[in-house]
């Protein structure tokens, strides 16, 4: 609804001054009604900053009272808010890697005073049930996981404080370094923030050669292919050889690649398998990962239920994209997020009416699939 902001025509850095009035923007109103009567108890709002950062004058008030707007719609749907500010590279000036590359800088400066009149705005909300989420997936460019942890973590001081200058009592949610996933959560130091009304969050795409499985990132940090697909869940509930052999299958009869490129795309998958299997991804292994995040919360004094799994999910089948299994994606769906609530967590899914990870139904864009819902946690 309020993400990717559309670009003005020959001017890929410059945003128009209504961004999020396009089609693309559209939240359907029968999938919003579907969604707050399938169960669900709040909703993660995702904020492109560019234009909260760019726009000025009558542009960013018409912005912010849109932004005020849809709170509204989801709370008279009985439904909480988390509204995430959400960094993209849509405008690489705007990405989590250029706003935290100096702290010092002009730009860091300008998104510190936009969580302060974010938090400001979000206090004023009369109907409550708000928070803000600081930054989603923060991640500096080109650097290891200590230097990740230690400028995030003098990041995320500073926003901290200016949200708290603005707005005392606001739920604010703040997350680890390196993309918020477990190992940034549990090197985070909370206590600067443990009386504080503040909410610890941690993402899960494990494996993510599973849980992306059908996309094609193209880095090696990120191990997907289009060719490896079919991967199950348990890791084990088919066996390897026949895995293997569907995925030599795709492509060798792939036309577009020649002989060195088929060499080469059989290397990667084969090695993209081999993590997947040595990995041995079952229940057992997601509730380790989980177990980690407990120890980590009461090592620090931090309450399980202050602990949000901001997003996880699973790519899906859908026209024109192959993702996981039905069967294998539901399984998984289902393991993380009662493991999540048994270690006394909140969870939340990436997305709703994503292409790739929506849980709409096919065939219905406007409804929920109720078989998805049915293996969640809070079908219980």
């Amino acid at each position: 609804m309020m993400n990717w902001g559309a670009l003005q025509d020959g001017d890929p850095g410059r945003y128009l001054p209504r961004p999020f009035e396009t089609p693309r923007n559209a939240f359907p109103a029968a999938l919003i009604q579907d969604f707050a009567h399938s169960g669900f108890d709040f909703i993660r709002l995702t904020l492109d900053v560019g234009p909260f950062m760019q726009l000025q004058g009558a542009d960013r008030e018409a912005l912010e009272q849109k932004l005020i707007d849809n709170i509204r719609l989801f709370h008279d749907l009985g439904l909480a808010v988390i509204v995430d500010v959400h960094p993209v590279e849509q405008v690489p000036a705007y990405s989590p890697q250029s706003i935290l590359d100096d702290l010092e800088g002009p730009l860091f400066a300008d998104y510190t005073a936009m969580i302060g009149r974010l938090a400001t705005l979000l206090a004023a909300v009369q109907s409550g049930n708000v928070a803000l989420e600081l930054m989603n997936e923060p991640v500096i460019r080109e650097a290891s996981h200590r230097t990740q942890v230690k400028v995030w973590g003098a990041a995320q001081l500073v926003l901290h404080d200016a949200a708290r200058r603005a707005a005392a009592d606001l739920p604010l949610l703040l997350t680890g370094a390196n993309y918020g996933g477990i190992s940034g959560l549990t090197d985070l130091d909370p206590s600067p923030f443990i009386d504080s009304n503040t909410l610890f969050s941690f993402h899960y795409y494990l494996p993510i050669s599973f849980t992306h499985q059908g996309v094609d990132f193209g880095t090696a940090d990120a191990p997907a292919s289009p060719y490896v697909v079919d991967l199950p869940y348990p890791y084990d509930a088919v066996p390897a050889q026949e895995i293997a052999a569907a995925i030599e299958g795709r492509i060798a009869a792939d036309t577009a690649l020649d002989v060195t490129g088929k060499e080469a795309t059989r290397n990667h998958a084969q090695q993209i398998l081999q993590s997947f299997l040595s990995g041995a991804w079952n229940r057992e292994r997601i509730e380790n990962d989980f177990a980690e995040v407990g120890a980590w919360a009461d090592r620090n004094g931090v309450a399980r239920h202050r602990i949000v799994m901001g997003e996880c999910g699973v790519t899906r089948r859908a026209a024109g994209f192959t993702g996981a299994n039905d069967i294998y994606r539901k399984r998984w769906l289902s393991d993380v997020t009662h493991l999540a609530q048994a270690g006394g967590f909140g969870w939340a899914l990436w997305g709703i009416e994503s292409r790739e990870m929506g849980i709409y139904r096919v065939d219905d864009k406007d409804r929920v699939d109720s078989d998805v819902v049915a293996a969640l946690a809070m079908s219980d």
